[in-house]
């Protein structure tokens, strides 16, 4: 292990230890699933979430991140009209993201910091990736479809108790319907 190497070891910060994230020595924000501090009501409102106010307030500071692509987790980016996915390997903050209102973390939850230049472009390439297969799910036609295809598609990336504890608020976010499509897609799938 280099000089470098080891520094990066010793300014690791787990947030599950210390509730300051704004150091300036921050290379990787572990954001843990916990399961007592997750949603009370699973699947209905975006009004609780766990580690949901830091991750913003990091977000909102401008800094560029990325969600960790070693991990199946991913970050959900409330914005005012819309929502954004943001998967594993996917750019989060900078000027893009200045405008989230909120952001929901997804599964096993790490957020890094982009280490170079092809790091930082091959992040943004992955983002937009994410941005075009939602895309692609909001061409359905019907509302239900599009639910049924979002709830689908994040239960073939994610388990399906992990997409049931997504607020219908969110996924409806997503892909232009009402949270009230997104629970009868739920129950149809059950």
């Amino acid at each position: 292990m280099n000089n470098l190497d080891r520094q990066r070891e010793e300014k690791k910060i787990d947030t599950s230890s210390s509730s300051n994230l704004t150091s300036n020595y921050i290379f990787r924000l572990g954001f843990s699933a916990d399961p007592d501090l997750r949603h009370r009501h699973l699947g209905t409102d975006l009004t609780e979430h766990s580690h949901s106010s830091e991750i913003i307030a990091e977000i909102n500071s401008g800094k560029l991140l990325m969600v960790d692509s070693r991990r199946r987790n991913g970050l959900i980016l409330i914005k005012r009209f819309h929502a954004e996915f943001a998967g594993p390997g996917a750019a989060v903050g900078g000027a893009f993201d200045v405008d989230s209102q909120q952001a929901i973390p997804v599964g096993d939850f790490c957020l890094v910091c982009p280490q170079s230049p092809q790091e930082i472009q091959k992040a943004f390439g992955i983002r937009r990736q994410w941005v075009r297969l939602t895309e692609q799910l909001t061409a359905k036609p019907t509302a239900l479809e599009r639910a049924q295809m979002i709830l689908t598609q994040f239960e073939q990336y994610l388990d399906s108790e992990t997409v049931a504890q997504i607020p219908d608020e969110a996924l409806a976010l997503l892909v232009g319907v009402f949270p009230q499509t997104i629970r009868a897609a739920r129950h149809i799938d059950n």
